[in-house]
């Protein structure tokens, strides 16, 4: 018998499914994979091959299926309109992107500038809102074409160095596409209106999937909570059976009434040893209930750990049910309560603990005694968007003989204010001719992305800048250090923003 929908067990297990995939939802985000793959890689064999064979005078993202093509480009071209739901650009020198057509205000949703294109700005690019001097935003382009979008766009840190512009799938942040991101906009775009389920208001992971105890006990109490139960009213309300009533007092049977008002479970919730003891109420239902036991506390000598013993209750009041009705066998609230209490212990018991070491990645260069480390810090205030860097030129790793400071505002994040102190660095040390440099960084989310050569969407003009600015050095490396090693350029960083801060500057510093 087919309990719950098949539409509800798709969703995922923070909206009270149980995850399972909806299969033409996971191949079209399967197909947007090779999408994908065309669109980051036009010079691969398969690129080649379809694209010679039916993009003749049309770009991959805008060319129709013929009435003659094959199922396989169907397939794909069915997953290229799922790309193009959620493509946007990171910016880098501007030349690629349009700036009234393209999506480049946000590195979350398609956004566009708003407002009909006027005619004469029709190809304007994003590049002619950028100084060609000193290749930062211009305050009077900007304010001359979208005065309302000046704060969005000066928050978009550009590149300085010539690092070109790079399509982007909106909902990673590294900018890649990945199937798991593909498959679940898939799903949003297949749900055209939102169910309207007042059990959709259940915080689902801490009430049932987060819980310390065994996995079956999950599943149960997820039934539950859908009412999936094959209890008295379910299978009058399905029509299986009629005048089904309670095996233990002979009253209408309920979800409700089988685990909290029939006399038999309210003697083995007396029985329960909780501080303070547990007495249902009258008028609640299972989901009030349920929450209510997720707030008692066990007595110490049952020693279960951070294991819960209400889910074992409920267990063994069902199983007590079951025995009854089809094997006839009885037991006693007493003998209910204390099986719950031994399987929960003999659970609690077998679990071993699995302890987790997470290692940190170190990228350690090999030094030599004719190599300058720098090292660079940031401070960020969310409430501000506004940074504060500074960075710092050593010899022999203790010998400081430079240091510099800046305060910038229009900054996201903290990983973008490390990623601007880092490359204000490498500009530093180019501009005094430095030839063999390693640079340290407290932000080992930026090292890793700099050794491994990925991305995040937001950085992507400083980290091109990073990676063009290595060419001028004969050596250079990147390395992860303690936050302990850096303690001069963080309080300079720290006094940079105050200082910022206290002068209330308006126009931004950019770097």
């Amino acid at each position: 018998m087919d309990w719950i929908a098949w539409d509800t067990m798709i969703k995922s297990k923070q909206e009270g499914g149980l995850g399972f995939r909806d299969i033409q939802c996971f191949n079209d985000a399967l197909l947007a994979k090779l999408s994908w793959r065309m669109l980051e890689s036009p010079s691969c064999l398969l690129a080649r091959v379809l694209k010679g064979k039916y993009c003749h005078d049309q770009d991959f993202m805008q060319v129709s299926a013929p009435s003659s093509c094959s199922h396989g480009w169907r397939g794909i071209l069915i997953g290229r309109d799922l790309l193009k739901e959620q493509l946007g650009w990171a910016i880098g020198n501007g030349e690629k992107v349009l700036a009234w057509d393209d999506a480049w205000l946000s590195l979350i949703a398609p956004v566009r500038p708003m407002g009909p294109t006027p005619e004469h700005q029709s190809s304007l690019k994003v590049a002619e809102l950028i100084s060609t001097e000193t290749k930062e935003w211009n305050g009077q382009m900007i304010e001359n074409h979208f005065p309302l979008l000046r704060d969005k766009i000066l928050s978009i840190k550009t590149s300085k160095w010539g690092g070109e512009d790079k399509q982007i799938w909106l909902r990673h942040k590294s900018g890649s596409y990945t199937t798991k991101t593909g498959y679940y906009t898939a799903v949003e775009r297949k749900q055209i209106t939102p169910e309207q389920n007042p059990r959709n208001s259940s915080d689902w992971l801490p009430e049932i999937w987060k819980l310390t105890t065994s996995p079956k006990l999950k599943l149960f109490i997820w039934k539950i909570k859908h009412r999936a139960l094959p209890v008295g009213d379910r299978l009058e309300a399905r029509q299986v059976l009629s005048g089904t009533k309670c095996i233990h007092c002979e009253s209408h049977e309920s979800i409700s009434h089988l685990f909290f008002q029939c006399p038999y479970a309210l003697k083995v919730w007396e029985l329960v040893p909780f501080s303070g003891g547990f007495n249902p109420m009258p008028l609640n239902d299972f989901d009030l209930e349920w929450k209510r036991l997720l707030r008692t506390v066990v007595l110490p000598p049952i020693g279960l750990g951070n294991a819960i013993l209400a889910p074992w209750i409920i267990w063994a009041i069902w199983k007590a049910r079951n025995q009854k009705l089809f094997q006839n066998r009885t037991f006693s609230a007493q003998e209910t309560v204390t099986k719950a209490i031994c399987d929960a212990k003999e659970w609690a018991t077998a679990q071993v603990p699995v302890k987790i070491c997470e290692q940190r990645r170190k990228i350690q260069p090999n030094r030599s005694t004719t190599e300058i480390t720098c090292k660079s810090d940031a401070a960020w205030r969310k409430d501000l968007q506004a940074a504060g860097l500074a960075w710092s030129f050593y010899r022999n790793q203790k010998e400081r003989f430079s240091s510099h400071d800046q305060p910038v505002a229009f900054v996201n994040s903290s990983l973008m204010a490390e990623g601007l102190a880092l490359r204000a660095a490498m500009e530093q040390a180019v501009a005094l001719q430095m030839r063999r440099v390693v640079f340290e960084s407290d932000s080992l989310p930026l090292v890793t992305a700099i050794a491994d050569g990925s991305s995040f969407s937001d950085l992507h003009g400083i980290l091109s800048d990073i990676y063009l600015l290595s060419i001028s050095f004969d050596f250079v490396s990147f390395s992860f250090c303690r936050r302990e090693t850096l303690c001069f350029e963080d309080s300079a960083a720290k006094n940079s923003l105050s200082n910022f801060v206290l002068t209330q500057t308006i126009e931004p510093v950019l770097v």
